[in-house]
């Protein structure tokens, strides 16, 4: 069961709705534009970089906290529930479910961008900010590549190299999210993987910048 309450001391547009299990955090925008972090407890200041990143763009954000009844990650984004496993051994349960549906609804159809934003502590990939793609083209995806030394440097985040697809071999192609959640039902959208680094909390301003670097590039294109 869900319940919506207005987020006290914010816009009217910024509200909060409440779930058994966890809750959502969002804001509408008229500019067909959905910057998300669906693990925004699990995946550490996802949540503020997703947030200041639509401000920044005057997009609208969705954000959603804990989820992870027993220690369980319900992963929200897709029916399915657990953490680092193979999109196979993801179990669908009626409370992923009931959860995703909540989601889904709240993410609707944006007309022009949905981006997922996300979070990993994996040291191979510590360097990398990586993107997974939907509806990107590889010329389009070079394009943004070709002009990521120049976002990164004007974010702060110029020790780190960008990973894209299709143009790159990514860790994190965010396979079970396309195939089961709202990433590969949009007609266009990036699924950001950030490195611990990248979001500690100093640092988590620097990320949000180069989050709407990106999609103003992208939308250039």
């Amino acid at each position: 069961m869900i319940s919506a309450l207005l987020f006290p001391g914010a816009a009217a547009a910024q509200e909060r709705i409440r779930h058994a299990l966890g809750e959502f955090e969002y804001s509408r925008a008229s500019n067909g534009i959905l910057i998300a972090a669906p693990h925004g407890t699990f995946d550490a200041n996802t949540g503020p970089i997703a947030i200041d990143a639509a401000r920044e763009l005057q997009a609208a954000y969705l954000i959603a906290f804990r989820f992870a009844p027993d220690k369980v990650r319900i992963n929200v984004n897709r029916p399915t529930e657990g953490a680092f496993l193979p999109c196979s051994k993801e179990q669908e349960t009626e409370r992923a479910k009931d959860v995703y549906d909540a989601y889904a609804k709240l993410v609707g159809t944006p007309e022009r961008l949905y981006v997922e934003v996300h979070g990993n502590s994996n040291p191979n990939t510590a360097q990398n900010i990586e993107v997974a793609t939907v509806g990107v083209t590889g010329e389009q995806a070079q394009a943004l590549k070709d002009a990521a030394a120049a976002m990164m440097s004007a974010s702060g985040l110029s020790e780190l190299q960008l990973l894209i697809e299709p143009v790159d071999k990514i860790t994190y192609s965010a396979f079970c999210a396309k195939k089961l959640g709202p990433l590969g039902k949009a007609s266009r959208a990036l699924h950001f993987e950030f490195p611990r680094v990248t979001r500690e909390t100093h640092m988590a301003n620097r990320s949000a910048k180069f989050v709407a670097l990106m999609v103003r590039r992208l939308l250039e294109l």
